[in-house]
């Protein structure tokens, strides 16, 4: 399976703990793309909280090491910090988790585990299934759900899917999109799911 998206405008590092503008830092990551030159780059921390807005002085990669310096063009505060880390895990968190989640019914998923692998209608339309970041769940099972008998979240191993899984742009952020039929083998569990006393979705401790 290729996960095809690399986040090589954020570097994320946790040791920066005092940042000054116009000050130049070494970096070093372990497999970690070049990043983009010539434009703006992140700082965030590991946790995605954003720090600074930086740009790449010089960068060398040797084989699975990469090693640099940046210089901090400006630094993120209160506010203007809460709302670009927000944007950073929207957009970016579910890329670095190991599984990404379907959204189904107890019928759909047990006729999929009878053929071994889960085949929808937007394949033809569309040319993939579309999975969710965790994050995103409680949006779209409350868009697109409600109506749903026995609805369930299926749980995703995303490194036994044997088909191409590509994060691509979508209404919230970043979404994985399956090309091809989701191989059953590659799903770990599933958690049923119901509506609220208000008729809503909250979807935790999946």
């Amino acid at each position: 399976m290729a996960l095809s998206l690399a986040i090589n405008s954020v570097l994320k590092a946790d040791h920066y703990s005092s940042l000054k503008v116009g000050q130049e830092y070494h970096f070093e990551k372990t497999d970690c793309d070049i990043f983009f030159a010539n434009t703006p780059l992140w700082l965030a921390r590991n946790d995605w909280t954003a720090q600074a807005e930086i740009s790449i002085v010089c960068q060398t990669r040797a084989g699975n090491n990469l090693t640099g310096k940046f210089r901090v063009d400006y630094i993120y505060q209160d506010n203007e910090q809460a709302a670009v880390t927000a944007l950073f895990i929207r957009m970016f968190a579910g890329i670095s988790e190991d599984y990404i989640y379907l959204l189904s019914s107890k019928a759909e998923y047990q006729q999929a585990q009878q053929s071994g692998e889960l085949v929808r209608d937007s394949l033809t339309e569309e040319g993939f299934i579309h999975a969710s970041p965790k994050h995103q769940l409680t949006r779209i099972a409350n868009k697109y759900y409600t109506k749903t008998i026995e609805p369930l979240v299926m749980v995703v191993d995303k490194f036994r899917v044997t088909n191409e899984v590509k994060w691509e742009p979508a209404t919230g952020g970043l979404y994985p999109h399956i090309y091809g039929p989701l191989n059953m083998d590659a799903v770990v569990r599933t958690v049923p799911i119901a509506l609220n006393t208000n008729g809503n979705f909250e979807i935790k401790n999946i």
